[in-house]
């Protein structure tokens, strides 16, 4: 019985690191009132409703389809990230980082790059820790996400 478990465990764990990538290979399509505020803007308040919605299903992991409802959120959080760091070239320095960059464009888009493909790993690693059953990485993952999610949405909020 162990082994297949065992197995078992692979296989989701197997998963949880394909499924980004085959979504992200496939494209995944934008509603066309999407545009509006531009695809990183709607992708990152895609990623934060999701990571909103996980609140509940993290807070007991034990109910039924609650460890698979909260991956496939983390999978889809991971694949809304992955598609920002394409559009990162179009997002504006903020207010509470001018100082820092002095109006350097560049510097600032690889920066946020770097944090996005950390939050993407982050996603990742949560997805994975939840359908292997590791419920205190998870937890642990879930308070990381949402505190870089805080740090995220403070340091864009002057631009509203």
């Amino acid at each position: 019985m162990s082994n297949i478990l065992t197995n078992r465990r692979a296989f989701l764990a197997t998963g949880a690191i394909a499924i980004p990538s085959i979504a992200l290979a496939k494209g995944i399509a934008i509603k066309p009132d999407a545009w509006v505020h531009g695809p990183f803007e709607d992708n990152m308040k895609q990623a934060n409703d999701h990571l909103k919605t996980m609140r509940g299903l993290m807070r007991d992991l034990t109910r039924p389809g609650a460890r698979d409802d909260a991956a496939f959120l983390a999978n889809q959080i991971t694949i809304l990230m992955a598609q920002c760091v394409e559009h990162a070239k179009d997002v504006h320095i903020p207010e509470a980082s001018k100082a820092k960059y002095a109006d350097n464009q560049e510097q600032f888009t690889t920066d946020l790059r770097i944090k996005m493909t950390a939050t993407i790993a982050a996603a990742n690693s949560l997805s994975r820790a939840l359908l292997m059953g590791n419920d205190e990485e998870a937890n642990n993952l879930y308070n990381s996400l949402r505190e870089e999610r805080k740090e995220a949405h403070d340091e864009f909020k002057v631009d509203d």
